[in-house]
């Protein structure tokens, strides 16, 4: 069954083509309608009709400019146009160009133009018929493929003893004859906070990215195979490629490290991301292949150091577990414990802000290059500095607060020493007021929460706001975060995050100079059909209706 849309201003001829052809025979079960091109945008946005006939000379915007405008939104959609003679040179150079399937000449002869449709709906069927297939055999394959390779990572990231053989038996089922396994971590920190789930799209840049990347160091086809697992911000990588024989390869399957620092950036720059990467050194048997893929995962803090790299490649010092490094002097010393605790207890943004950002300059001093345990335990300790005070003034941490801050996971969420010591401000101010409200004759009500999020919401608005985002911003367990909505507010994040969403439509919609579809955008919306069905179901009206209720 399809779907249609009719474009014309003449309400008689849009009337009479409603009733023109036979249309519930020919599998047409919905037709819609609009009065000029930029109606019928908003329209086919919304409807996302199979087949569009359109009028060229229409007032506010013409056909060929919807048209142009409807293309990349609506891919398959086919569109025949109504011309007259003197039209005619623009539909047929519609037709050339792309976009338009063909057109029908006024005054319509029945006979050419009913085949004309005829012939445009056999084509969207045999198009949907291919599309199905085709989907359906790649949801299939891509399930398989993405189960086998889940359990493939999740297996080579644990900490395993190497004599133990079961779990070698187990990794050698998937290991090919013949092959090199070269590992690969890669992350991308949002350089305008948050993200959400824009971070999926990320991912399957990437990995297209980095086969790009696999095949011009090895040579085109080299790449027998890329596998991979995503999990929270990060993109697990192993090349799997042909052993050339004789000499192992040492270099790395990206560039060279420097032109790879400078890809990094220039990709980070187009995405508004800060990517990193870290590569281990080529492996033959998947059991080496799983450890140096946990180093190039660890690697990846190295970051923090040096704030100008973006790559982080292996070496063979790496590999065998050497260091040259000197002795960490990279500690919590007494006197910073005690700062803490004076920031704990005063709440100075001032003082905390100046601490936190000396630990940072300590981090990226040379002196303190020395490993990446040495920088996770810093970390470690001054959180336990901070989770001490929560526990001697009855502050339940695990209960309310983001199990990042105990597991160290924040770590990975940072693009900087500077930026990772901010959010480490933050929570020690966070954790101040939890200690002077406990402390007050007067607290403040739970609900002061709602206001934080609803105002960071709207300096957010254009993008994807997860309760994730919300509970690592605000340092909440995402679970107590949900049950507080429930309790305080009798509804959901998700129904909260769309009221504020839909009043700031509705502000936005007395504007004029917006389209409804641009509206949509600052929103946060990237469906426009979604969009028009939460508008409505708020608001009991469309947006276009509730637009000329408003007189505009």
């Amino acid at each position: 069954m399809h779907k249609l849309m009719i474009v014309e201003d003449e309400p008689i001829i849009r009337a009479g083509l409603k009733h023109y052809f036979p249309w519930q025979e020919l599998g047409v079960h919905e037709i819609v309608d609009a009065e000029n091109g930029r109606e019928g945008v908003e329209v086919a946005l919304l409807a996302r009709p199979d087949l569009v006939i359109t009028d060229i000379r229409m007032p506010e915007m013409d056909g060929l400019e919807m048209i142009e405008r409807l293309r990349g939104e609506l891919p398959d959609t086919l569109f025949i146009i109504l011309t007259g003679h003197g039209d005619l040179q623009f539909a047929q150079k519609a037709i050339r160009l792309g976009g338009v399937r063909n057109y029908l000449l006024k005054p319509l002869e029945y006979e050419e133009s009913y085949a004309t449709v005829v012939e445009c709906l056999k084509e969207i069927e045999s198009r949907k018929r291919e599309r199905e297939s085709r989907r359906k055999l790649e949801t299939e394959v891509r399930a398989f493929g993405k189960v086998r390779d889940d359990s493939l990572f999740k297996l080579l990231l644990e900490e395993g003893d190497a004599s133990d053989g079961d779990r070698q038996e187990r990794l050698s089922r998937w290991e090919e004859s013949g092959m090199l396994y070269y590992p690969a971590v890669l992350t991308a920190i949002p350089r305008r906070y948050p993200m959400g789930r824009g971070r999926e799209a990320w991912k399957r840049f990437a990995k297209e990215r980095v086969k790009e990347l696999a095949a011009e160091a090895l040579g085109l086809g080299k790449v027998h195979r890329l596998l991979s697992y995503s999990y929270q911000s990060k993109l697990y990588l192993i090349a799997v490629c042909p052993d050339p024989g004789g000499e192992r390869p040492s270099g790395l399957y990206f560039p060279a490290g420097g032109r790879m620092n400078e890809i990094l950036a220039s990709d980070g720059d187009l995405s508004g991301l800060a990517v990193f990467a870290s590569a281990g050194l080529p492996a033959s048997k998947l059991s080496e292949a799983g450890s140096r893929l946990r180093l190039a995962d660890k690697s990846l803090y190295r970051r923090y150091f040096e704030s100008s790299r973006f790559f982080f490649p292996q070496s063979d010092a790496d590999a065998a577990g050497a260091s040259s490094a000197a002795p960490s002097r990279l500690q919590l010393e007494a006197e910073d414990r005690a700062e803490i605790r004076s920031c704990l207890e005063n709440g100075s943004e001032a003082d905390t802000r100046r601490l936190m950002n000396r630990f940072s300059e300590r981090v990226q001093s040379k002196e303190a290059r020395a490993s990446v345990d040495s920088l996770l335990l810093f970390l470690q300790e001054l959180i336990n500095a901070t989770l001490r005070f929560a526990h001697k003034h009855g502050i339940p941490v695990e209960e309310i607060y983001s199990h990042k801050l105990i597991s160290l996971a924040f770590a990975d969420d940072f693009e900087n020493s500077d930026s990772l010591f901010d959010w480490l401000a933050n929570w020690v101010l966070e954790l101040n007021s939890a200690y002077r409200t406990r402390s007050s004759r007067h607290p403040l009500p739970d609900t002061a929460i709602f206001q934080q999020i609803e105002s960071f919401i709207l300096q957010h608005m254009e993008q994807d706001i997860t309760l994730q985002t919300i509970a690592d911003r605000f340092f909440y367990n995402p679970s107590y975060l949900s049950r507080l909505f429930k309790s305080k507010l009798n509804k959901n994040y998700l129904s909260f995050a769309t009221e504020i969403r839909i009043r700031y439509a509705q502000q936005c919609l007395m504007d004029p100079k917006y389209l409804v579809t641009d509206v949509c955008v600052m929103c946060g919306y990237k469906s426009y059909k979604h969009f028009v069905k939460t508008f409505r179901t708020v608001t009991g009206k469309t947006p276009t209706e509730y637009r000329k209720q408003l007189g505009l």
